[in-house]
């Protein structure tokens, strides 16, 4: 792996301070957010947790910002709030676009000296028409969803406000079907239909610019964008996220197994201790349990003499590992702010031309923003 997964060793005393079980073999992740501690989550009960020789504090998200806050005890559910919105300082529930676009700006400069991408003539179209297919399944998805593929091995998702849906070339290498990609990517599409990835990219980014050097360290922007990877959107979003996904999945007619058998396929990985799979594992729900809940919401559903396409031969001979390692070419990161995704008709109106000189204005108009929230936050 590369060096910014920052897969950490295993103390041998780190145990679960939910259930006291030792967490298994697999890495731990580091948490920028957190003040660039290691994150675990245990195996049996599920709970995710910050383990040092010294003390242990259980990891929850913020059930109003999703933001991720250590306590040093097992909270109720009605108790899953950060600091800031214990405190009553709740941002606002959906960011402004100008000032979306802006972090987003911020975000894929950081992304760009971190992450290579990747793309080929034959595998960015395929990938692009499946995003876009299960984006019209999902409402409130963005407008002209598109698929950046990261040249990396470990397996990686991450869904930006804009609908640019970051996938590494590992989890592509993982999947098995069309069905598989199409539940995947819809996974991420929710997070940005519901915007989760707006709220969380705009909080971290700021809260991390704040933190390093008053604002003007870019590096927090791209830990901002791998905290997402790293910890996910908290149990209740990623829930969320996977039941919006497997109805895009059922409505295009693709066989929901293959959504099942996907999961089933991590867990095993994650049993192994496989250290490509250590984000995915800090960042989601176990893989046990996702399935249970999908198979729940399937019963009764799918009539066994109904046909549903998984189109497993199409997909090997775009994604499968010789196209992969054959064909794959360097591709140019692209600013955001300067090339505005087209908006749908029925969800946003007609931006107004101050809002686009405002989006724009990209990363002068975001480090402005930092420097008044800091302020705000004193």
């Amino acid at each position: 792996m590369t060096a910014d997964t920052t897969a950490a060793p295993q103390e041998a005393e780190d145990r679960c301070p939910r259930c006291g079980e030792a967490p298994g073999q697999l890495a731990a992740v580091a948490a920028a957010s957190l003040g660039k501690i290691t994150v675990r989550r245990c195996a049996r009960c599920g709970a995710r947790f910050s383990a040092s020789r010294s003390h242990d504090q259980l990891l929850f998200s913020c059930e109003r910002c999703g933001v991720p806050f250590l306590a040093d005890r097992l909270l109720p559910h009605a108790e899953h709030r950060c600091a800031e919105c214990e405190e009553g300082r709740v941002p606002a529930p959906l960011p402004d676009e100008p000032l979306t676009r802006a972090t987003e700006a911020e975000v894929r400069a950081a992304l760009s000296r971190r992450w290579k991408l990747v793309t080929s003539s034959s595998l960015q179209p395929y990938l692009d028409r499946i995003a876009r297919q299960v984006a019209e399944r999902i409402e409130g998805a963005p407008a002209g969803v598109e698929v950046l593929l990261v040249d990396e091995p470990a397996v990686r998702t991450l869904a930006l406000p804009s609908g640019a849906l970051l996938v590494s070339v590992g989890a592509v290498a993982f999947l098995a079907d069309e069905a598989e990609l199409a539940f995947a990517l819809g996974h991420e599409i929710a997070h940005a239909a519901s915007g989760d990835a707006a709220v969380r990219l705009v909080r971290l980014g700021f809260l991390g610019a704040a933190r390093e050097a008053g604002g003007q360290d870019a590096e927090a922007w791209a830990d901002a964008a791998l905290d997402l990877v790293r910890l996910g959107y908290g149990r209740r979003r990623e829930r969320d996220a996977d039941a919006r996904a497997i109805e895009a999945v059922l409505s295009l007619g693709y066989d929901p197994e293959s959504a099942l058998r996907h999961l089933r396929r991590i867990q095993i990985r994650v049993d192994q201790a496989d250290v490509a799979f250590a984000e995915q594992a800090a960042s989601h729900p176990i893989a046990i349990d996702r399935i249970r809940r999908i198979e729940r919401a399937l019963y009764g559903r799918v009539k066994d003499d109904k046909v549903l396409k998984v189109n497993r031969e199409v997909f090997r001979r775009v994604c499968g590992h010789e196209a992969l390692s054959a064909t794959l070419a360097g591709r140019e990161w692209r600013d955001q702010a300067a090339h505005p995704a087209p908006t749908s008709a029925g969800t946003a109106g007609k931006r107004s031309a101050a809002a686009l000189v405002k989006v724009g204005l990209g990363i002068a108009a975001a480090a402005a923003i930092v420097l008044a929230i800091a302020w705000a936050l004193l």
